[in-house]
């Protein structure tokens, strides 16, 4: 039998970053409601609900990282946010898959 011995300063602050961490409703309506509406209707952007958010999140993140739909075509216009940047809220880096499939399942979600 193993033992493993965790200290709470390193649980404590594992559990900080984890709650620390936006969900995708606040990193679509940051990062992706001013296009595509505030709740993935459409607008200066495609429609998200319903399309895109059914998108297995290999493709969904394609699209969003590499401006490539899911017939492997590149979009009308590739998203200017984040094809160049990142969110607002990393200051540079580029999104992760986390934050990507947290905006996905907030997507999912929106009737």
């Amino acid at each position: 039998m193993k033992t493993v011995i965790v200290s709470a300063s390193l649980l404590l602050s594992c559990t900080f970053a984890f709650a620390a961490a936006p969900g995708g409703k606040a990193l679509y309506q940051d990062n992706c409601a001013s296009c595509h509406g505030a709740k993935g209707q459409g607008g200066n952007g495609p429609r998200l609900v319903g399309d895109a958010s059914q998108w297995p999140a290999r493709l969904f993140q394609r699209a969003v990282l590499s401006g490539i739909d899911d017939h492997g075509r590149p979009l009308k216009a590739a998203m200017p946010h984040w094809q160049n940047a990142s969110l607002k809220s990393d200051h540079g880096a580029a999104p992760t898959q986390v934050e990507i499939k947290a905006i996905q399942r907030y997507l999912k979600q929106i009737k």
